[in-house]
């Protein structure tokens, strides 16, 4: 019997996250806005009567997502202060390409632009209109 070998692989979908980071936006039409921009994709939205986004999900294309809501909910998380996210991509053109996208949003203030580090990744950092700092590259933790 001779041994084969596919030339096809399955590419399975990347597992669902099961640490969130969590950020509060004041506009969460901008947050959104600015999610989106980075590379996000909105899977959840849940406004409330009033309009008041009570929870949303955005997902990393290549893996895990962040939780957002608007900081005039009421309670606990609602009131969030500044987080800080840092968001993994294989690919350097990725870093640039998101960047690009940002940068030019209202209210984005660009803390680093794209660059290299002295352990192998590409990385930039921005804080986005409502104080939370993002930052985008390649490193994927040791």
């Amino acid at each position: 019997m001779s041994e084969t070998t596919s030339e096809t692989t399955k590419k399975l979908a990347p597992p669902t996250p099961t640490v969130w980071p969590s950020v509060g936006f004041v506009d969460v039409d901008a947050g959104i806005r600015f999610l989106e921009s980075l590379g996000f994709v909105v899977t959840a939205l849940h406004r409330g009567p009033d309009g008041v986004v009570e929870h949303a999900e955005a997902r990393w294309p290549g893996g895990g997502g962040v939780m957002f809501g608007s900081r005039a909910k009421a309670g606990a998380w609602g009131r969030l202060g500044p987080q800080g996210v840092y968001v993994v991509t294989a690919d350097p053109a990725t870093v640039d390409a998101a960047f690009e996208r940002v940068q030019g949003l209202d209210g984005v203030e660009v803390l680093r632009p794209p660059h290299g580090t002295d352990y192998d990744a590409r990385t930039f950092d921005v804080r986005d209109a409502d104080g939370n700092l993002w930052a985008v590259g390649t490193y994927l933790g040791a």
